[in-house]
């Protein structure tokens, strides 16, 4: 099995995040509070997520993904998710 870059996921991430809030990437940064991020509420972030989700086949336990405080963990947890998908 293949596995996937950290930095591919936490890029696909921001991407995804950027374009749910309709903001260039550079204004999502791995260290920012998911909720701090401009114009954000709950349905924008999931919808990302989903995104990210279906983009690399896996689902992620939500009950990680609520925890998540900043960017960057999000895309931990999905990593972790991706990653043991493919073991």
């Amino acid at each position: 099995m293949t596995t996937v870059d950290r930095a591919e996921v936490l890029t696909y991430v921001r991407q995804q995040i950027a374009a749910h809030l309709q903001v260039d990437v550079e204004q999502v940064q791995p260290d920012m509070p998911v909720y701090a991020l401009p114009d954000i509420d709950s349905l924008k972030a999931m919808r990302a997520i989903t995104d990210v989700e279906k983009r690399f086949g896996v689902t992620a336990p939500v009950g990680e993904i609520i925890v998540t405080r900043t960017v960057g963990e999000v895309a931990d947890v999905l990593h972790a998710v991706i990653e043991e998908s493919r073991a």
